[in-house]
């Protein structure tokens, strides 16, 4: 036996597995080291099923013929492939979606495709296992390589991965052809116009929404296709799977202390052994400089769960959420050797904190802890990167740090699309933000109400999805693979209304208590168990315009998972979403809103546009809409803020992005660019500042912090319009941790007609200003702001694959409003996406001075960008 096993490991020094191109030119397989996995990600064609005139098993015998294949875009679906060979225009763009066959009219058929990939090995050392990986196929799939049939059992579900040894079917002396026949959702609803269709996608253990949402217009082949990563691994006999990893917080922490009392970790590992004889090995766990060991006898075909010794952590490095302390990440190496040789090992990285929850019994709302520290939680609704499932790990990077940016703690990933994927949690895991993770359940679909567009009765939608056994097998393996990222806070079963009473009983009873004991699972996302308010009431929303008093007034659910408002984009967003015919069609107050604003389901904001002057064209459709943005979600985050703690324990916006060209409820769009929602939304959840109430209007402190601060000096000033200071005041005051308070009157100006500015600043911090007026709901006197530029200097630099830079803005005697920066390709015109600012939408005051910093991906030479600033007041060029 131990020579077997040194044998089996003597392919890992062989050099040849590392060329890129065989001698005959094929794609050569580079076979990884265990632990480590070659990507199936390049050289993959498609073609529609009923026109290839042979099944999978003679299709994977021979090497491919190209003729009538399409290049194919893996991980991917069938209509990312049709659209990139131009075989329809963008979806995203104006009607063009209505350009594409929907799958409820043209059948399953036109959109049941093969996908192929060739490549060759020079040779398989003996005793290796070589493992093919899915991560995603969405939705049937008949798996075939080398002319035989390697999925013994036809592969349904969206969210389920998939391993297979094939081993035993790879050629050396040949090419090896992989052939995967991919079936689009057995049944694809009727996208009538309501949520999720007509239901039937919710039959399906697949994404809700792609039938059509009140936010989104249908995708057409409903994502049929291989979506998510596919790749090769090996192992020797025994493979490594599923590590959990449970850290262990005692007593209350504070975020500034760097000596801390231990803390503990508890890991336990997946082994099983692939081969008829028993095996004896170590299991091996390294992090933190500490190496911990376990021995292991694993009887023929064995697989069982062990369990490592506790591991203490002396002067932790504690993970904290985003705005409350530090977010450091601990690798950990796990290993199984057998004869001093690795069979198979992971790698992962874990952050140390313990998170716990209780009901507020001041309000009835979710209260939760970490590191014994009551967070007041801020944060939005997130439903996925991209509609047709171009995800990458950068994008998700960018997303998740726009959040970040905008001091939010949390985002929930809602239940009518999908688990997301790893690289999401990663940068979850590094900017700090918890995640409220649902399950892939919406009450739309599944009968928490009477609708009219269903198809069944509301009892009969309460049963879906169809299979309830690859439901529960799914949630298991979506578990497994982001259970150990510290930021996934607590699941949730579904949107708005509970899973079929036994899938929701199996969830609660068995799957997590076993699989995840540690994480709070409530039911749904507006459970009682999460959220009821004073008069006994559970529930969600609005989510139309406000008054800015309105989110100070009005006493909402005590933990609301979704409130929300407008969000429409900037100009050069809406000139790539639609003709200029269409452009100039935007809602006018009293008429029909223009059909294509409709299609891309503009939600409205009713007079608050013509508050600011008459809506000429769509430059002032889009100067108005992020004047208002931005005061509408700062009220809305001050508001909130303002009751934490007797009112409210959390609140989620709804929605903080779109995964495609829509107009409502968004902090930035589908192309990654900001508006002024997102800057609104980052100074009203600042972390520490001076805010007013204009119910009361008073001017307070709020401290979301976990530090008491002591002598704080707040300068409060009123402008007019001309930059003249009409009034002045300093309160000093001190703000202990987790609280709200207001300090100071602020006096409505005497001879002021119109509107004016008040200026808040809080010791050196940027200061928070608002535009208020003495003619309520009319800011037209904006208009009479002397015409002003602000100074402008700025500076760029290269580090690393990224621009850095800052932009330094001053006024001059007079008041610089609203000023938007902006960066652009001088040669093309085109705007440089994404881009990170510390700030952006800037009020400055007479002798006001502020710095942004900047920083986007250097793909240009530093020559060709180009800075630019907007002002709401700025002369004509």
């Amino acid at each position: 036996m131990m020579n077997r096993c040194i044998y089996l490991f003597c392919w890992l020094c062989l050099a040849c597995w590392s060329k890129p191109v065989s001698a005959e030119g094929q794609a050569l397989l580079v076979i990884p080291e265990p632990g480590e996995k070659t990507l199936i990600h390049s050289d993959w064609y498609a073609r529609k099923a009923n026109e290839v005139k042979m099944d999978g098993n003679r299709l994977s015998a021979v090497p491919l013929d190209k003729t009538g294949w399409l290049p194919a875009r893996v991980p991917g679906t069938v209509l990312t492939t049709l659209l990139e060979n131009g075989l329809y225009p963008a979806p995203e763009f104006g009607l063009n979606n209505n350009l594409i066959p929907d799958i409820h009219e043209v059948g399953n058929d036109f959109y049941t495709y093969w996908f192929t990939r060739q490549f060759t090995i020079d040779a398989l050392p003996e005793g290796c296992n070589v493992w093919l990986n899915f991560r995603g196929i969405n939705y049937k799939a008949e798996i075939f390589l080398n002319g035989k049939r390697i999925n013994r059992n036809t592969h349904e579900g969206m969210f389920l991965r998939k391993t297979f040894n094939i081993t035993p079917y790879l050629r050396t002396d040949a090419p090896n052809v992989l052939a995967v026949l991919v079936y689009p959702p057995t049944h694809v609803g009727n996208p009538n116009g309501g949520q999720g269709g007509d239901g039937q996608i919710a039959r399906n253990n697949t994404m809700q929404y792609t039938p059509g949402w009140d936010w989104i217009q249908p995708v057409r082949d409903r994502n049929t296709g291989i979506w998510d990563e596919v790749s090769i691994t090996t192992t020797g006999p025994v493979c490594l799977s599923s590590p959990y990893v449970v850290t262990k917080v005692p007593g209350v922490r504070d975020p500034e202390t760097k000596t801390q009392k231990e803390a503990f970790v508890n890991t336990s590992v997946e082994l099983e052994n692939t081969g008829s004889t028993s095996l004896k090995g170590l299991l091996v766990c390294e992090t933190n400089g500490t190496r911990l060991t376990q021995p292991v006898t694993l009887s023929p075909f064995e697989k069982k769960t062990v369990s490592l010794n506790p591991l203490a952590v002396k002067n932790p490095r504690l993970w904290w959420p985003n705005g409350i302390g530090e977010q450091p990440l601990y690798d950990m190496n796990l290993s199984f050797e057998i004869g001093n040789q690795v069979s198979d090992r992971e790698r992962l990285r874990y952050g140390i904190r313990e998170i716990t929850s209780d009901k507020c019994p001041d309000n009835g709302g979710r209260r939760f802890f970490v590191n014994g520290q009551k967070i007041y939680v801020t944060g939005g609704n997130y439903i996925n990167s991209d509609w047709l499932l171009r995800l990458s790990p950068e994008r998700y990077r960018d997303e998740v740090r726009f959040h970040a940016e905008m001091n939010l703690r949390m985002i929930r990933v809602w239940g009518g699309a999908l688990v997301e994927r790893p690289e999401f949690y990663n940068a979850c895991d590094e900017f700090g933000i918890l995640v409220f993770q649902d399950l892939w359940g919406s009450g739309d679909c599944n009968g928490a109400w009477e609708d009219p567009t269903k198809m069944d009765s509301r009892e009969r939608r309460w049963e879906y999805p169809d299979n309830h056994d690859l439901f529960i097998a799914s949630v298991e393996d979506q578990v497994k693979m982001i259970r150990n990222h510290p930021s996934l806070c607590f699941w949730c079963g579904a949107n708005e209304w509970p899973l079929a009473k036994d899938i929701d009983q199996c969830l609660r009873k068995e799957v997590f208590p076993r699989l995840d004991p540690e994480r709070l699972f409530v039911s749904f996302s507006t459970d009682t168990l999460f959220t009821r308010n004073f008069l006994g009431d559970n529930g969600d929303g609005p989510y139309g315009i406000q008054e800015p008093e309105w989110f100070f007034s009005f006493r909402s659910h005590p933990f609301n998972p979704e409130a929300g408002s407008v969000g429409s984009p900037e100009v050069e967003s809406m000139r790539e979403m639609m003709t200029e015919q269409d452009l100039a069609g935007f809602p006018r107050k009293g008429l029909t809103r223009n059909y294509t604003w409709r299609y891309h389901k503009d939600l409205g904001y009713g007079d608050h546009l013509e508050r600011y002057g008459e809506v000429k064209d769509i430059e002032t459709y889009c100067k108005y809409a992020q004047v208002v943005n931005y005061d509408q979600y700062r009220s809305f985050m001050e508001g909130w803020a303002s009751h934490m703690w007797d009112w409210y324990t959390g609140i989620l916006i709804w929605k903080t992005q779109n995964p495609w060209t829509s107009l409502r409820g968004q902090m930035y769009d589908w192309s990654l660019d900001v508006n002024a929602s997102l800057y609104g939304t980052r100074k009203g959840c600042e972390p520490l500042h001076a805010y007013y109430n204009p119910v009361t209007r008073k001017a307070g402190l709020l401290n979301t912090t976990l530090k008491d601060y002591t002598d704080l000096s707040i300068v409060a000033r009123i402008y007019n319009l001309e930059g003249k200071l009409l009034w002045e005041k300093e309160t000093r005051a001190s703000a202990k941790a987790n609280t709200v308070q207001e300090l100071l009157d602020i006096p409505v100006p005497e001879g002021i007609k119109g509107a004016y500015f008040l200026r808040l600043a809080l010791n050196a911090d940027v200061p928070n200003i608002y535009w208020l007026t003495t003619e309520p709901k009319d800011y037209t006197s904006l208009s009479q702001l002397p015409k002003s530029r602000p100074g402008i200097k700025t500076e760029i630099k290269k580090e690393g694959s990224n621009f850095v830079g800052t932009v330094r803005l001053s006024a001059d005697s007079q008041i610089s409003f609203f000023n938007r920066i902006k960066v652009f390709d001088k040669e093309t015109g085109k705007r440089i996406l994404p881009v990170h600012y510390s700030d952006n939408y800037i009020t400055l005051m007479p002798g006001d001075q502020q710095e942004i910093s900047l920083e986007f991906p250097a793909n240009l030479p530093e020559e060709r960008i180009q800075i630019v600033v907007d002002s709401y007041n700025s002369p004509l060029p």
